[in-house]
């Protein structure tokens, strides 16, 4: 079950903390289960409501119409979780399960050297990003299990329970992120290592292409 359990959560493009989190129980919970403790009856239906193909998580055969795959062999199929990047005020985070999939090129992800990278659609929520990203423009985000694999440029960022598009900084002496909007209405802020230390903040991925946009 350990390995069945961690190729689902992999299948799905979830982190250990993004799974725990959307089932309601701790990071460590999951680790157990990872590593061959029994799952709960009620944890396995909540794995079920989030995408886990729980015939796959117990017996380790898929149920075909669970599977993530592709209607054409050219074609990489991305999820999108239901979580709203917020370009202004912020979005509450939801869920953080796949709600909807996109089938991209295989040939146009090796060409912008995507395809090795754990991808999401994101759309942006707010103004504070413009003339960069608009509200409603949908983005192919890079999700990230280490923030030192996105240090700078244009991400998607939780700080407690929001979720935010901003430019980030990595500043290496305080080891904290100075965040700023392209938008100059909005004012900068910089988040200090304990709050990066505590949980409170993370990059969730960057912001590696704008698939479409509200605005031409």
């Amino acid at each position: 079950m350990t390995t069945y359990l961690r190729d689902e959560r992999n299948r799905l493009g979830l982190t250990q903390q993004q799974a725990a989190e959307a089932i309601g129980v701790g990071k460590t919970t999951l680790l157990r289960w990872e590593s061959g403790y029994p799952i709960p009856s009620d944890k396995l239906i909540a794995l079920s409501d989030i995408g886990f193909d729980v015939t796959y998580v117990l017996k380790g055969v898929n149920t075909p119409s669970a599977v993530l795959e592709p209607t054409k062999t050219d074609l990489i199929a991305v999820p999108q979780y239901d979580l709203a990047a917020s370009a202004g005020g912020g979005a509450l985070v939801i869920a953080e399960h796949p709600i909807a999939r996109f089938e991209l090129s295989k040939r146009w992800l090796e060409q912008h050297n995507l395809h090795n990278k754990k991808l999401t659609v994101v759309p942006v929520r707010g103004d504070s990003m413009e003339q960069t990203l608009y509200d409603g423009d949908l983005t192919l985000v890079s999700l990230v299990d280490d923030l030192a694999d996105a240090r700078e440029g244009v991400c998607v960022l939780r700080f407690d329970d929001e979720i935010f598009v901003k430019r980030i900084q990595y500043d290496f002496k305080s080891k904290g992120y100075k965040v700023t909007s392209d938008n100059t209405a909005y004012s900068s802020f910089f988040v200090e290592v304990n709050d990066i230390e505590s949980g409170r903040f993370t990059v969730l991925g960057r912001v590696e292409r704008v698939l479409q946009r509200t605005k031409v």
